[in-house]
């Protein structure tokens, strides 16, 4: 799921993952992406990558709303300044990378192996411990 109030952005952003492979669905905002992960459910979804100024909702309170709501979807912050990413000193466990943009598709394509994998062990771990 990618989140970006920029359409060009998310509209870049998406195609770029889209040729390498992922499957993206993308939301102009966060309300907009919350709506999306409360009706399709958070298991629809591998990994997040959010944008971290964005109206209405930043990236980080995003990031902090998916960790009450499902911990187990990893998620990456982008952002055009990098102090801004590192403003916020509280931990988010699902929170695994913090990355300046512009950044490449290979960097991204790195990242969100690494996202999918936490993802899908951590939601092993959690069906485990609940069987």
């Amino acid at each position: 799921l990618v989140i970006e109030d920029d359409p060009t952005s998310r509209m870049m952003l998406a195609r770029g993952l889209q040729r390498l492979g992922y499957a993206v669905e993308s939301s102009r905002d966060a309300i907009e992406a919350q709506a999306r992960i409360r009706t399709a459910g958070a298991a629809s979804y591998e990994a997040v990558v959010v944008d971290l100024r964005m109206p209405r909702m930043d990236g980080l309170e995003f990031v902090t709303w998916l960790e009450g709501f499902d911990a187990n979807l990893g998620c990456m912050l982008l952002t055009a300044q990098q102090e801004d990413a590192m403003r916020d000193h509280r931990p988010h466990p699902a929170l695994l990378f913090r990355m300046q943009k512009p950044t490449s598709f290979p960097v991204l394509d790195e990242a969100l192996q690494q996202i999918v994998e936490f993802t899908r062990s951590h939601r092993v771990e959690k069906t485990a411990v609940g069987a």
